[in-house]
């Protein structure tokens, strides 16, 4: 409820018209004796107020969403829609058998374009093979060079992806100290360094053609790291920082700022990835998103043939701004989950003493 209404009261087209209507020449006398019968001169007089300095808010808050999309597309004014033709074109999506991945391929595949769907299952699930333009290939995604082998079965059996969607991640419920080397080497090497191999392999053609979509799965954990989950916390992290690198070697290295880079930063979302540590999550009272939220703006950017960055926090969009708090108060707010997460801990120590 109380993101919408906060919607409504910084809609510049909605509170705008009503301050002008209680300011202008034309209508105020008529309107303020209007409302005089139900509402005091100092009532009105604090509204019309209110109404101007929101509208005041609302216009500056319109015009810094539509100048940061601006910068997400190089300053471009011009679309790149009118290149893509979405029967002939190509989506790459990893991760492509489970969570954000399923619902990625079947929608991309509904608007009718081949969709190459990447994973290490042994084959595809039952409801995947039922979509016709979904073709499964496998392939270790941590393995360069099965990455290059990848890109060349894929190149030879149905051409050169315009759009890469890097969607493919894991995640443990470890502390810094418990974490293992395998489970550390393993969370850097899906979820930020195949990043960089199937760049690598495919960015190259996007770049000839100058043209294509890259789109990162990352976290509102690559803003905000909290007990538990430091090491993913890094990796999100990484992939904000690969996504800001990559978006300007591209313009200003490779001479290609037609291609468009999108980076999605969800709060947790009800798939596979979290069910080690959801109870915890709900517990801190952590907004838990459905997986259709994430998915249809990642499948709506896509079709709209523009790079941004998309921020889907369930109210909680501020933290992403969090790094540039005074100190202070990001210590404050950290510190008011720490009996929750002490708890936690000790719940969690307990579970692995019985499991021991």
């Amino acid at each position: 409820m109380a993101a919408p209404l906060a919607k409504a009261v910084l809609n510049p087209l909605l509170t705008a018209p009503l301050w002008l209507a209680l300011t202008s020449p034309q209508t105020r006398d008529q309107l303020l004796q209007y409302l005089g019968q139900y509402l005091s001169h100092t009532t009105l007089e604090r509204a019309t107020t209110a109404l101007k300095w929101l509208s005041i808010l609302g216009l500056t808050r319109l015009a810094n969403r539509l100048l940061n999309d601006l910068a997400e597309n190089n300053f471009r004014l011009s679309s790149e829609r009118h290149r893509y033709d979405w029967p002939r074109e190509i989506a790459l999506v990893t991760g492509g058998t489970g969570g954000f991945g399923t619902l990625i391929c079947k929608a991309l595949a509904a608007k009718g374009l081949t969709v190459i769907c990447v994973d290490i299952p042994l084959e595809l699930t039952a409801d995947l093979k039922r979509h016709p333009n979904i073709h499964y290939f496998r392939c270790d995604i941590t393995d360069h060079a099965a990455v290059q082998r990848l890109a060349r079965d894929v190149r030879e059996n149905h051409g050169n992806p315009s759009i890469l969607i890097n969607n493919a991640g894991v995640a443990f419920d470890h502390t810094i100290m418990t974490a293992t080397p395998d489970q550390l080497r393993r969370i850097f090497d899906v979820n930020i360094i195949s990043h960089y191999y199937l760049l690598q392999a495919f960015l190259p053609a996007m770049i000839a053609d100058k043209k294509g979509h890259v789109v990162s799965l990352a976290s509102m954990a690559s803003f905000i790291s909290g007990p538990g989950l430091a090491p993913y916390s890094g990796t999100k992290a990484a992939v904000l920082a690969l996504h800001e690198g990559l978006q300007q070697e591209c313009r200003s290295m490779h001479n290609a700022p037609e291609i468009r880079f999108t980076i999605v930063h969800p709060t947790f979302a009800a798939t596979p990835l979290i069910k080690s540590f959801e109870t915890r999550l709900k517990a801190d009272g952590v907004p838990i998103l459905a997986p259709e939220v994430v998915t249809d703006a990642v499948v709506e950017q896509i079709m709209r043939c523009k790079g941004g960055q998309i921020i889907l926090a369930g109210g909680m969009g501020w933290l992403a701004g969090i790094r540039g708090f005074p100190q202070w108060v990001q210590q404050v707010l950290m510190m008011t989950t720490d009996a929750g997460n002490r708890r936690a801990f000790a719940e969690k120590k307990m579970e692995d003493g019985v499991k021991g």
